[in-house]
């Protein structure tokens, strides 16, 4: 299926989605026809059996610069209605929603700048990889905006509090050192080796049954929100669910005992 300026490139055998935001020429800033191709994309990420993880990047010299403002004056909006007014200013918020509900592992392969809203997409992956050209700003002070894209509920989670209010009241510049030691990047790669070392870390996910990754990602994040009890309860859950898939969980004891390399299928 052809999206206008996003690329997706499905691999089957490896079950890995490599997703590239690709207008070089805008640092790959995001428009509403963009966002609303994010959405089917993400969207097919999560029906499709054959994706278990997703690597998210940017063409050229950026991740993703924000949202693009490039497209002139946008439409007037006086007189329009409330359902109106919310709509002209919520695609952003769209798109984060259906980053942040697909439940398969996501990883950022952040190659360059990633500002504002593209900062807030790195931000919904589980993981992000950036080259030692990677740096983050959150942009939206600077245009009298607080946090959008989920940025308000993301980068204290990611960061903590305290450092999270830096980034945003200051609106500074972060490097990838920086970003590695503060954790808003989990490694650090040449830029040269990105998408390998992305492509690498996808694969060893992989490595174990796609139903575990997913139901590890569910708790974690249900985690975050939860009491002791209550998440000791969903852990059950989902183990009981996942204990279900007796073909890889079969598989996962035959290879085991056979000392070979697992062949799981999501079934």
């Amino acid at each position: 299926m052809p999206y206008a300026r996003t690329l997706i490139d499905i691999d089957p055998a490896a079950h890995v989605a490599t997703v590239t935001l690709n207008k070089p020429e805008r640092l790959n800033a995001i428009g509403q026809d963009d966002a609303a191709d994010i959405l089917e994309i993400c969207a097919r990420i999560q029906a499709d059996d054959d994706v278990w993880v997703a690597i998210w990047t940017g063409a050229g010299r950026a991740f993703c610069s924000g949202a693009d403002v490039s497209g002139g004056p946008r439409p007037s909006l006086e007189g329009a209605s409330v359902n109106q007014l919310l709509d002209e200013g919520s695609w952003i918020a769209r798109q984060a929603a259906a980053l942040y509900a697909v439940d398969k592992p996501m990883v950022a392969a952040v190659n360059g700048v990633a500002a504002g809203a593209g900062f807030s997409l790195a931000l919904t992956c589980d993981v992000r990889i950036g080259s030692d050209a990677a740096r983050f700003v959150t942009v939206f002070q600077e245009r009298n905006l607080p946090p959008e894209g989920g940025m308000s509920w993301l980068l204290p989670r990611v960061v903590g509090l305290s450092r999270a209010l830096d980034l945003a009241m200051t609106s500074r510049r972060v490097d990838a050192e920086e970003a590695l030691r503060i954790g808003l990047l989990d490694r650090v790669v040449a830029g040269d080796r990105l998408l390998d070392e992305a492509r690498a870390y996808a694969a060893q996910i992989c490595s174990i049954p796609p139903g575990a990754a997913r139901a590890s990602k569910r708790a974690l994040r249900r985690g975050l929100e939860s009491s002791f009890d209550d998440a000791l309860r969903y852990e059950s859950r989902l183990g009981s669910l996942t204990s279900r898939a007796r073909a890889d969980a079969k598989e996962a004891l035959q290879s085991f005992v056979e000392k070979r390399k697992p062949r799981y299928t999501g079934r």
